[in-house]
């Protein structure tokens, strides 16, 4: 895997970090503006289901493609693009809201477009990484960009509840168009040392599919943690998407609560990604996701007994404090151990599950939700979380799949000799 000399890796990396940080700040505000405004105004599980069906699915079809083309062609470009296609659609939709047509059909259909241009980025920006960041430090990387994306989650929702609050929604579609060209002149500033030909060199579509997913079915460790992957994501719906409905249903509509609920978590999900950084988690990756996820489920389970707001709170924090953990892990191992040419699909398929698991799940979480509780949910899930952590212990794939390479274990004793 190639990546850039050592003098030049960290600036390159800096702006990398900076011009993800500062497109996902505005994404981040309109995620937050556009799922209060449907949850406010309508308090519906069906109309939250259909949402996240919009947000989600078509991200998760395009990732099917999205993978090869991360493999085949420059994954600057393909990220540029995508940020520039959903800078466009989230103009269109301000130029509407600002027309008048404030329709909940519209919030589904840009929803559903900006979902796309996600899909396609996210393979290319996991495969980036790794083109400029050396190996072994890939995990304090991955942990550091945790850190700084729970800080923009942070300020996000104080920033969306404050435009939406006091001027509306239509304010905060502009921030999200803003930050995307501001994102974009800095990343154009980064540079990576070229691939070889062999990895970019394109083939037939549907070969290079197929190519991946063989090379997945015939790799014990990926597509036992790619079932891992699927299986916590189909728990994760109640905690990630009905909570903020069970807040208004529970504890009141008010858009404070909604804010503190997401900056609690926000808080906790910064110390989280600053341990990340810091400690690394345990010396197996696979064993620091697995602890993570079943630690998330048992928080989840406790969740479901709230009974009032500050309960609900001091739950909620913990949950952001592990998401750091779960996320820096499987994404350190796969791009560590995935070849360098299949690791543009690996994501996608990795994207695919991401993304489809949650909005698939609310096809059945959503109308529940207007049957049961979502405390019920909640407990329920958690449990299954638990269960999942308990059972892909025994993946000897997967578990030694974590273990440390050599030269990032070289690094590791290097770093703490220097401590010492």
């Amino acid at each position: 895997m190639t990546t850039t000399p050592e003098k030049s890796w960290v600036r390159q990396a800096a702006l990398f970090l900076i011009s993800q940080t500062v497109t996902l700040f505005g994404s981040s505000i309109v995620q937050f503006a556009i799922s209060w405004y449907i949850t406010l105004t309508t308090q519906s599980g069906v109309m939250i289901a259909i949402s996240t069906l919009a947000g989600f699915l078509p991200q998760a079809l395009i990732s099917l493609f999205a993978g090869v083309w991360a493999d085949r062609y420059d994954r600057k470009r393909i990220i540029i693009a995508a940020d520039a296609v959903i800078a466009a659609c989230t103009a269109v939709l301000a130029l509407l809201f600002f027309l008048g047509y404030q329709e909940l059909w519209l919030l589904f259909v840009i929803s559903a477009v900006r979902s796309v241009g996600s899909g396609v980025q996210i393979p290319a920006v996991s495969a980036f990484l790794p083109e400029i960041v050396p190996q072994e430090k890939l995990m304090r990387v991955n942990g550091i960009n945790s850190t700084i994306q729970s800080v923009m989650f942070l300020l996000s929702p104080a920033v969306a509840g404050w435009l939406y609050g006091g001027l509306g929604i239509t304010p905060v579609f502009l921030v999200d168009v803003i930050t995307a060209v501001v994102g974009i002149g800095v990343f154009l500033r980064v540079s990576a040392p070229p691939r070889e030909l062999s990895q970019i060199q394109p083939g037939p579509l549907l070969g290079d599919m197929k190519s991946g997913f063989r090379y997945m079915t015939r790799t014990p460790w990926l597509w036992q943690m790619m079932l891992y992957y699927l299986l916590v994501g189909l728990m994760l719906s109640p905690s990630v998407i009905l909570t903020p409905l069970m807040v208004a249903r529970s504890f009141g509509p008010e858009p404070w609560r909604l804010v503190t609920h997401e900056v609690v978590f926000s808080v906790g999900s910064i110390l989280g990604g600053v341990a990340v950084s810091l400690w690394g988690g345990f010396r197996n990756k696979t064993l620091t996701l697995i602890a993570a996820s079943s630690f998330f489920g048992l928080v989840t389970v406790l969740m479901g007994f709230s009974r009032d707001f500050l309960f609900y709170l001091i739950t909620m924090f913990p949950l952001g404090l592990v998401v750091p953990f779960i996320h820096t892990a499987s994404t350190t191992v796969m791009q560590t151990r995935t070849d360098p040419e299949m690791i543009g699909r690996v994501f996608g398929v990795s994207g695919i599950i991401g993304s489809a698991a949650m909005p698939l799940s609310m096809v059945w979480y959503g109308p529940l939700a207007d049957r049961i509780s979502v405390e019920l949910l909640l407990i329920i899930t958690g449990v299954g979380m638990v269960l999942i952590g308990l059972l892909a212990l025994k993946g000897r794939a997967m578990r030694e799949a974590g273990e440390p390479l050599p030269q990032e274990a070289q690094s590791n004793a290097g770093d703490a000799a220097g401590q010492a």
